[in-house]
This record gives C-alpha cells, sequence and structure tokens, in this order.
C-alpha cells in the first residue's frame, strides 16, 4: 500500500452553506481554538474569525461549544450483526472454513440496521465495517459513511482495501469444537503459513506470466488466494484481532516471514505490555476503554493501556466493535480512557484523527480542516464528560441529526 493516499475525487452531495458561528472547535490535531466554520457542498471551505456569510446560508450560533470532526469507529460489525439480534441477521462469520479471505462484508451488510441511525446520534459519522473474529482468515472489510438508504449509498468508495483475520482464542474454540483445524495455535500458525505460501506461489506464476515465459497459457488466478497475493504486494490494509503478548508475536513473526505488514491490533487487552514491539514495526492499536475478563485472553488488561501506548509513542484508537458495545457510546470510550490518564486532546483523537490514518481516510475525516468532509459534531457539552450528547451531527455537509 503506498504511504500516501490520493485525495478523493468522488463527488460530494450537493449541500446548502452552512456557517457554525462562535464553537470552540476542536479540530483533532491538538490544538483548540475559538472561532467560525463554514461548510459547503460536503466539504468545511472555511474556519476562522469572523467569517463572511455567503448568500443563502443557514447561521448556526452554537454560543461557545464544542464542534469536533466526526467519529470514526474503525471496528464495528453494524449491519452485519444487524438488529434485533437473531440467527437471520447474523452475517458477521462465514464459520463453514477457518481460511475465508475472499468473503466480503459488503455482501452482507443491512444498510437498514436500526443501529445505524443510533450511532450517529452518538456523533459516529464514519466506520470500518469488519467481518467477525471466528476464522483466523476472515475477509474483507467495508468502509462506510452512516447516511443512506442503500449500501451504494453508504460505501465510500474509493477507499482502500482492508482485511480482517483472528489469532488466539476465537478460531481455536469454534473451529476446534467442529473436529477441524485449527484446535490450537500449532494448528493456527501452520494454517496461515499454508495459505500465505500458496498466495505467495501464485504471485511467482504470475511473474512469470507477465515474463512472457509461460506461452499463451491465461494468466494464473485465483479468486480465493486473490486478497492475500494483494496483500503480500501491500495493496491491502491488515487488521488483526489478538489480545495476548504470544499471539502478537506470532503474528508479526508469520508478517516478518512473508512481508506484509500489520496496520492494526484489534482490542489487544496485552498490548501494554509491550508498546517497543509494535511501535518498532508501526502497528496500531484499536483497544476499549475498561472493557475486560469476558474469557480468559481478556484477564491481563489494564484501563492505564490507552495512556501508556499513547506515553510510548503507538498510534492508539478506541473502538466499539459493535454490538459488543453500542456504538452510540463511542465517545464514552474516549471519555473513561481519559479518565485513565490519556490526555483529553489525545482521547478525542483516539475517536477520531487516529482511527482516520490507521484506515487510509486521514485524508478525508478525522479533523477539522479546509478540504475535509464535512462530517462535523455539534456537542451539547464536553464531549469527555459524562451524559455528553451531540445536538447536531452532519455527514458531508447535510444535517443528520438535531432540529
Amino acid at each position: 500500500m503506498p504511504s500516501t493516499v490520493k485525495t478523493s475525487t468522488a463527488k460530494r452531495p450537493a449541500s446548502a452553506p452552512v456557517l457554525i458561528r462562535d464553537a470552540t472547535l476542536w479540530p483533532a490535531t491538538g490544538k483548540t481554538l475559538r472561532g467560525d466554520l463554514l461548510m459547503r457542498d460536503g466539504r468545511i471551505v472555511a474556519m476562522g474569525k469572523g467569517l463572511k456569510a455567503p448568500a443563502g446560508v443557514t447561521t448556526i450560533d452554537a454560543k461557545g461549544r464544542i464542534v469536533t470532526p466526526g467519529l470514526v469507529d474503525m471496528h464495528s460489525h453494524i449491519g452485519v450483526y444487524a438488529s434485533p439480534s437473531a440467527m437471520a441477521n447474523a452475517d458477521g462469520n462465514e464459520i463453514s472454513d477457518a481460511l475465508l479471505p475472499m468473503v466480503r462484508a459488503i455482501d452482507a451488510f443491512d444498510p437498514e440496521d436500526p443501529a445505524i441511525a443510533r450511532a450517529v446520534t452518538g456523533g459516529v459519522t464514519t466506520s470500518l465495517i469488519l467481518p467477525g473474529s471466528a476464522n483466523i482468515m476472515g475477509g474483507e472489510a467495508l468502509y462506510v459513511k452512516m447516511r443512506g438508504r442503500t449500501v451504494a449509498e453508504m460505501a465510500i468508495a474509493d477507499a482502500p482495501r482492508s482485511m480482517k483475520m483472528a489469532m488466539g482464542e476465537n478460531p481455536k474454540r469454534l473451529h476446534g469444537r467442529k473436529g477441524r483445524q485449527p484446535k490450537s495455535r500449532l494448528g493456527h500458525g501452520w494454517l496461515m503459513r499454508k495459505r500465505l505460501s500458496e498466495a505467495r506461489a501464485l504471485i511467482d506464476k504470475q511473474a512469470r506470466w507477465d515474463g512472457g515465459r509461460t506461452g499463451d497459457k491465461p494468466r494464473p488466478a485465483d479468486l480465493g488466494l486473490e486478497p492475500l497475493t494483494a496483500l503480500l504486494r501491500g495493496q491491502v490494509l491488515l487488521h488483526v484481532h489478538c489480545y495476548q503478548v504470544h499471539d502478537i508475536e506470532t503474528l508479526l513473526r508469520i508478517a516478518n516471514e512473508f512481508g506484509f505488514k500489520v496496520r492494526a491490533l484489534h482490542h489487544a487487552l496485552e498490548a501494554w505490555k509491550v508498546p517497543s514491539l509494535l511501535k518498532k514495526d508501526d502497528v496500531a492499536v484499536a483497544t476499549f476503554a475498561d472493557l475486560w475478563g469476558f474469557k480468559m485472553e481478556a484477564y491481563d488488561a489494564s484501563v492505564r493501556a490507552p495512556a501508556i501506548l499513547h506515553k510510548a509513542g503507538v498510534k492508539v484508537a478506541l473502538k466499539s466493535d459493535h454490538p459488543v458495545l453500542d456504538a452510540r457510546e463511542l465517545a464514552w470510550e474516549a471519555a473513561r480512557a481519559h479518565h485513565y490518564g490519556l490526555p483529553a486532546q489525545a482521547a478525542l483523537a483516539a475517536i477520531t484523527r487516529v482511527p482516520a490514518e490507521v484506515i487510509g481516510l486521514g485524508h478525508r475525516v478525522g479533523t477539522l480542516a479546509v478540504g475535509k468532509d464535512a462530517d462535523i459534531v455539534l456537542w451539547g457539552a464536553n464531549p469527555l464528560h459524562l451524559g455528553a450528547r451531540p445536538v447536531r451531527v452532519w455527514i458531508d455537509g447535510v444535517q443528520v441529526v438535531g432540529p
């Protein structure tokens, strides 16, 4: 994956200009300022003091209240585990095999999940919809803006490709009970290497074909391996469900063997023990503020983990894992992490700028800046305080919450 992502050329929806006056702007860049913000046609077009109101503008007096970027939830199962919870709506895992990198969340996403509207009332405007963690290789993710009536309207068409894998307890428990690999972490590591070796062999065959050394046969292809060949070529961002230190080490060992990059560890409740290991490989952590103890690999967590990792220079994001936590409460995750020592602006960044950058959308969302998408939240109280709720929410300049 290139280190920079081209600025989107996707057409933004036409929307009338909106001017927010006298706001306390938290851009999620570490600084705060008092001033105005103007949005038009889906973008932020100006920020500063005393902005001139253009013709036809809707002016909103913030009265000093806080304005932040829309929240970015980088680990959600909204739409693939839709409400109400029932087998009919449980489409987050294809559990017929432990190695399914080719399945895609877009094929399971339900845009009519009632939880989507609820999440928006908590300020969530962008989500990365991941397959579940039942499989070693769970499939490709879907990027969505939380506004629209169809999958096509909600999907972010020019987003990067992302893939989900899982280490540890979940795959061995589910598949081991069914009498197939992996029954242990031994089998888990072997299956990863086996499938990655198959993908690497396919790349070698394609390279020989591209060099004109295989005659007139069609170019070698395998739809089931294509996502892994893209991963090995650096064209896919890899997100991995992983809790314990020894599973983190196994993952990074295999990544180094095959030359792919781990973009982020998700949950990672023991990552606080080995921040230098993650910083060395530039691996981000998407974690919980204080959720722990729900299974053995979640026993050795620390409520200070986000603060410890941040201080060590590791990129820290907070996420909902909806429906594990209600996505509407994403800001409450940041508030609790702040209570346990994560600095205030780092806590805001953990639900805005950091996840946006880690999932490859930092050029569009996650901060308040001229040219960025007009995903904006006006809060009724400090978003890091108990009970804070958005007063208004805009997605691409269109108000979706508020009077």
